[in-house]
């Protein structure tokens, strides 16, 4: 019997939707399996925005969050937690290529506190092209042991917007950062 994973939870903001749903098996070698759960939310408003001054039907402002478990039960190790943040930091430059980023580059490592624990969020840096435009987003990502099971979450906002597209960055990485850490 196959068991399933919860999804988590997190506060979103209003004017944000649930785009994705997905459950999957990253790793199964009979002996030891991940089971994961993920989320991904999007900024309906700044989509429409942005499809408004550029054409482009994405927005480059989205959070997920995705719960996995480890079978048989492993207790959270420094080297476990390694394992899971280097592979899924792959993954989520992954998701920013298939997103439409470019030239991503790992900037740096934040602090940041979820629920009982602090961990490093990974910063990175990267282009999103337009026809002519070229936008310069950020995005976070983070992974922390909770309850039994490893939570990721992460996401990205553009640093600045075509023509008179007015946008926040320090507001948006607030935003995300407060989705981050309402991660459950």
């Amino acid at each position: 019997m196959t068991e399933e994973v919860s999804p988590p939870k997190l506060a979103i903001p209003e004017d944000w939707r649930l785009v994705s749903e997905e459950r999957r098996m990253p790793f199964d070698v009979g002996v030891v399996s991940v089971r994961a759960t993920t989320r991904i939310y999007e900024d309906d408003a700044l989509r429409e925005r942005l499809a408004d001054a550029t054409g482009a039907a994405t927005t480059w402002r989205f959070v997920f969050a995705s719960r996995l478990r480890i079978r048989p039960v492993t207790s959270p190790s420094r080297s476990l937690t390694r394992l899971i943040t280097d592979r899924s930091n792959t993954r989520f430059r992954d998701v920013l290529r298939e997103r439409g980023f470019d030239v991503i580059e790992r900037a740096d490592d934040h602090r940041i506190d979820v629920g009982d624990a602090t961990t490093d969020a990974t910063r990175y840096r990267a282009r999103v092209r337009v026809e002519d435009l070229d936008i310069p987003v950020e995005g976070y990502f983070a992974v922390w042991p909770h309850d039994g099971t490893y939570l990721l979450g992460g996401g990205a906002y553009p640093l600045s917007l075509p023509d008179s597209e007015a946008f926040d960055p320090e507001r948006g990485r607030e935003e995300l950062f407060s989705m981050l850490q309402s991660i459950r």
